[in-house]
């Protein structure tokens, strides 16, 4: 798997399913934290992060870091969707979650491939890693992890067994370890 070059992996994280374990890449980023205006629907507190004097989410900021080397990308926004299909986001326009632009995947092959994972996941989106990539036929799934204030729960481990369970690899998931510099 060929990463973008900010998000090359130099670590592993590993994940333990059914007393295996997995060594799923771990790449370190860096963002400016945002010092401009606040904006009024921050989505719960998050960390507002400075990304070409725009101010972002850490899974827009990825989101970013994929699309700028030619990848497409989406945060997959499960948060409150319960058993509906989840938002695809390219963006965060400073309004309510409901009122936000879902960008819809047109390739059928990656919906496919998440509709499938859902579906080894009990029929849930619960979990789904934060960012879904692809580019010709390589597809990532990224978890987004501010050091030392985050970590992985349950939900995400069983989306990489589900995932795993549906043909994809080790190389097909990146956890994405971020800090503010």
């Amino acid at each position: 798997m060929e990463y973008p070059k900010t998000l090359i992996s130099n670590f592993i994280e590993i994940f333990e399913i059914e007393e295996e374990k997995y060594q799923i890449p771990k790449s370190n980023v860096s963002f400016e934290k945002w010092t401009g205006k606040p904006i009024r629907n921050n989505f719960g507190e998050k960390t507002l992060l400075n990304v070409d004097s725009k101010v972002s989410f850490a899974e827009l900021a990825i989101v970013g870091l994929f699309v700028n080397e030619g990848w497409e990308a989406r945060w997959v926004c499960t948060y409150g969707r319960g058993k509906q299909n989840p938002l695809f986001l390219k963006e965060w326009k400073d309004d309510n979650l409901k009122n936000q632009e879902n960008s819809l995947i047109k390739e059928v092959w990656v919906m496919d491939l998440l509709n499938e994972v859902a579906s080894l996941n009990g029929n849930f989106f619960s979990g789904c890693w934060d960012v879904v990539a692809w580019k010709d036929d390589e597809i990532v799934f990224a978890e987004s992890k501010r050091k030392k204030k985050d970590s992985i729960r349950q939900t995400q481990t069983n989306w990489l067994e589900a995932g795993l369970k549906s043909g994809l690899t080790e190389e097909n998931f990146l956890v994405i370890e971020w800090n503010i510099n």
